[in-house]
């Protein structure tokens, strides 16, 4: 049943929605592979290809599979990876989350809370302040993400899901993880730290993995992030959440894994992200949806583009009615 106060209480049948939210570990196990092909063979190339202006572009891409990690992960917090409990929060946290030094766990506790209190003060990823950012201001920000200058406070910003406090001896974030999850973790860091020590491979570790989180990751992620919610209605209902029917250059950039499809997930978050596209078909076909959905069809660019809508949304909140002017004969102005 979609969630969210101003959601109709049922648009899809019961047995459409078990459909659609059957997982296929086979296609999660193939989306997980080709994030990391992906990943090692823009690394390789760099490294082999070994030109200054090879490096640029290998972070660009690296840093859009590490947001295609995220997303899966994100999966794997809403467990939707496999059925097994267990075998979803290990995969996840192996191979989608601790490279990243973030912890299933972790944001499963933050995210449900978003999903819970979307769009209202006790949403953890609530900013009523976004929306008084013009576009330069937008397009500032994200300039600065791109090369680094935003990093203490996105660093701050992730603290309540990363692994960076318990790096730094937060035994509350140890506790909520689990003494098992926090050895790996550990013992995993420890193993990454000999293999690159001896392998003298720290230098490509840090220009093809920790530049590319600190720099372009970290701006998809503020675009995406903005892109979700700012700019749409104070609630958690069909109006709350913005889908992008981005083309192809911008889906690979900035919304992998179909998390574009963001209204069709908060409407029915048990749906994994390979049917995000399908569930969105079948919401489109109901009319409420189509009256209430705030769908843009670029993140960029274009009289459609979530930057436009988001200007658009800043300047009607803050319109200042025409005054009315009482003339002497009681007739207005």
């Amino acid at each position: 049943m979609a969630s969210g106060t101003g959601a109709p209480g049922r648009l899809l049948g019961t047995a459409e929605l078990r459909e659609l939210s059957r997982r296929r570990p086979g296609r999660a196990a193939l989306a997980m592979a080709r994030q990391w092909a992906v990943i090692l063979a823009a690394a390789a190339g760099a490294v082999y290809w070994d030109r200054w202006y090879g490096y640029p572009l290998a972070v660009v891409v690296i840093a859009t599979r590490q947001h295609a990690l995220a997303v899966l992960m994100h999966d794997g917090a809403h467990r939707l990876l496999f059925a097994d409990r267990r075998v979803n929060d290990l995969v996840s946290d192996l191979l989608l989350a601790f490279p990243l030094f973030i912890s299933t766990t972790l944001y499963r506790r933050h995210h449900l809370e978003h999903h819970r209190y979307l769009n209202t003060d006790r949403d953890p990823d609530h900013d009523p302040t976004a929306i008084d950012n013009t576009t330069h201001d937008w397009i500032r920000l994200f300039a600065a993400d791109a090369v680094a200058l935003n990093l203490v406070r996105t660093v701050g910003t992730l603290d309540q899901f990363s692994l960076l406090p318990v790096l730094r001896g937060d035994r509350t974030v140890a506790q909520a993880m689990g003494r098992a999850r926090c050895a790996l973790f550990f013992g995993g860091l420890v193993a990454l730290a000999v293999v690159l020590v001896a392998t003298g491979w720290w230098l490509p570790y840090l220009l093809l993995w920790i530049v590319p989180m600190i720099t372009a990751l970290s701006m998809i992620l503020r675009l995406r992030d903005m892109a979700e919610h700012v700019g749409c209605e104070e609630d958690a209902g069909i109006g709350g959440t913005r889908s992008v029917l981005a083309g192809v250059l911008e889906r690979a950039l900035f919304s992998p894994c179909r998390i574009n499809y963001h209204l069709a997930h908060h409407l029915y978050p048990s749906v994994p992200c390979y049917n995000l596209a399908d569930l969105h078909r079948r919401l489109m076909e109901h009319q409420a949806v189509r009256d209430q959905a705030r769908i843009s069809h670029s993140y960029l660019f274009g009289p459609s583009s979530v930057l436009r809508h988001v200007a658009e949304a800043r300047a009607l909140r803050y319109a200042t009615p025409t005054p009315r002017i009482e003339e002497p004969d009681g007739h207005h102005a």
